[in-house]
């Protein structure tokens, strides 16, 4: 394992995550609005696709053209294993060239990549006219999860321990609030087998500008989507400002 931050690195997000449990909440939740709502939906672009497990079942399962696209090369070179078939480009997606004349029929971004990209580019009016830039006018669907910031984060999520080959990993998720923003944290300790000491390896933290409800409503809106919905969960639980941990929202054009 090389000694990078867990924030670019394909093979540590890997590990972090556990994806069948994510995948299992995530997808049905997808298919519901895709499939079932927007049946006419054929081409997608899953932007901040990672090591690509969403763009594989979209692709493999339901036949759906898809773009995985990705500013980190090593999460695309993860990808490129599991779906070697699709479309998976390192892009800035914020980069005026990126995706220039395309349009899709459906845009995901899960996994909070709309945060991390927001975080980069002083909030999130420029990725919102971006992906109504790129979508299908009349019938095209965007979907998209952020962490809910209007919540005070405070503290450590308990630990994920993934035993491998090599020796095992822990994994610490943690967040600290301020005014503007909340802070993820992940922090990585390894133990190889042959050794007792247990070392850090990786550590990463960034800043997720804090947005309202109201606000991302608004955004979206101001740049033409249409029947905006915002949801605190994959239940499709509604969402509440002060309760909700995330806050997943659906727009229509």
């Amino acid at each position: 394992m090389t000694k990078s931050s867990l924030l670019v690195g394909g093979e540590h997000y890997n590990l972090l995550i556990n994806w069948d449990k994510r995948l299992s909440i995530e997808m049905p939740f997808l298919m519901d609005f895709i499939k079932d709502i927007k049946p006419s939906v054929k081409t997608i672009l899953d932007l901040g696709c990672g090591t690509g497990h969403h763009t594989q079942i979209l692709q493999k399962k339901y036949g759906y053209q898809v773009t995985g696209v990705d500013i980190d090369q090593s999460m695309i070179e993860e990808a490129r294993k599991q779906v070697p078939n699709a479309e998976l480009l390192v892009q800035d997606f914020m980069d005026p060239e990126a995706l220039t004349g395309r349009l899709f029929d459906a845009i995901i971004s899960l996994g909070n990549s709309v945060g991390l990209i927001g975080a980069a580019h002083n909030g999130f009016k420029g990725i919102i006219s971006k992906f109504f830039q790129v979508l299908r006018k009349s019938h095209g669907i965007l979907i998209f999860h952020l962490l809910n910031t209007e919540k005070e984060r405070e503290g450590w999520s308990p630990p994920r321990s993934v035993v491998t080959d090599n020796g095992e990993y822990i994994f610490l998720r943690g967040f600290t609030t301020t005014e503007k923003f909340i802070h993820p944290e992940i922090i990585t300790l390894f133990q190889s087998q042959d050794n007792k000491e247990w070392e850090m390896i990786t550590t990463g933290k960034t800043n997720i500008p804090r947005i309202s409800y109201k606000s991302m409503v608004s955004l979206l809106q101001e740049v033409g989507f249409t029947d905006v919905r915002v949801f605190g969960d994959y239940n499709k639980s509604p969402f509440d400002p002060l309760s909700s941990v995330d806050m997943i929202t659906i727009g229509y054009t």
